[in-house]
């Protein structure tokens, strides 16, 4: 039994890792290519990927009415809307920026599971919430928004809260559905279908651009494998036995891989102000995960 959780924290923390380097990897690869373009490509040949690897292993893909629906629903939340949010909301910010603003995912997650299940907030909760708020408005930092740039900043901010909020519904869609699916199948079918949803989107908003350097090609193939294939799989596998707040918890670690990626590769530098946000923002989600009960389940 002991062995096996530590399995799951660990899956859920090399998930974390993976996608802590994402960021500036993304950020790489966005010189070069539009950000829905990004994320269908990357979603295409990850999912081409698992699909090799699921029929390698004889899985069944044959889905009924009711996770056919639920896969659709993951691919929309997890992948499309996600990713849009995340892609768009990276190129008007920084990588150090987005990575620390990562550490409010948590909250969110509480937030969107208290709803789902019904649950009620103690005192020491919305206080965590509060605090939250407060980091997320330090890592901003009003005073520094003046002009084209800071309002690219902020609207790359917000959505990177709307990427969350995606993520927190994706969590719990994710637990419901493992029960019948393993990990890769169901990374496999949203990544499809993720993909699928993102290509009219592709088509209308955004004109490929040719010829793509080589660093633009390595960082996809490096998003699809690594991040998407390891990643998800990796999530997919560790939120399966915990709570999804519990599993969200671990990828606080999220925001310290993002930030020391984007300084040795990307050479962005943080605040003093950001990185007090930073602290703020995991206080906030260490107090308002306190009275999370360990099991959830639906109402």
């Amino acid at each position: 039994m002991r062995t096996s959780r530590t399995a799951n924290i660990a899956s859920v923390v090399a998930s974390a890792f993976v996608w802590g380097t994402s960021f500036t990897v993304s950020k790489l690869a966005l010189r070069s290519i539009p950000p829905l373009s990004l994320a269908w490509i990357r979603f295409v040949l990850a999912s081409a990927i698992l699909l090799v690897w699921l029929l390698f292993r004889h899985e069944d893909l044959r889905l009924d009415r009711r996770a056919f629906g639920a896969m659709i629903l993951g691919g929309v939340l997890g992948y499309t809307l996600n990713h849009i949010f995340e892609n768009v909301g990276l190129a008007l910010s920084t990588a150090s920026e987005i990575s620390l603003m990562m550490g409010v995912f948590p909250v969110l997650s509480l937030l969107v599971e208290a709803l789902a299940y019904h649950k009620r907030f103690s005192h020491t909760a919305v206080a965590g919430i509060a605090l939250s708020v407060v980091g997320v408005v330090l890592i901003v930092n009003p005073r520094s928004l003046g002009g084209t740039l800071g309002g690219h900043r902020l609207l790359g901010d917000g959505l990177i809260i709307l990427s969350g909020i995606c993520w927190a519904f994706y969590s719990i869609l994710v637990k419901n559905l493992s029960k019948n699916s393993s990990a890769s199948r169901t990374a496999m079918f949203q990544m499809l279908f993720g993909s699928v949803v993102l290509l009219p989107l592709v088509g209308v908003f955004e004109r490929p651009v040719f010829p793509i350097p080589a660093a633009a090609v390595w960082a996809v193939i490096y998003l699809a494998v690594f991040c998407s294939v390891g990643g998800y799989s990796l999530y997919n596998y560790g939120v399966a036995r915990m709570t999804s707040t519990q599993a969200v918890n671990i990828l606080n670690l999220i925001p310290v891989f993002g930030v020391l990626t984007s300084w040795v590769v990307l050479h962005e530098t943080v605040t003093v102000m950001q990185l007090a946000g930073g602290a703020v923002v995991l206080l906030g989600v260490l107090l308002s995960l306190r009275d999370s009960s360990p099991l959830a389940s639906p109402s």
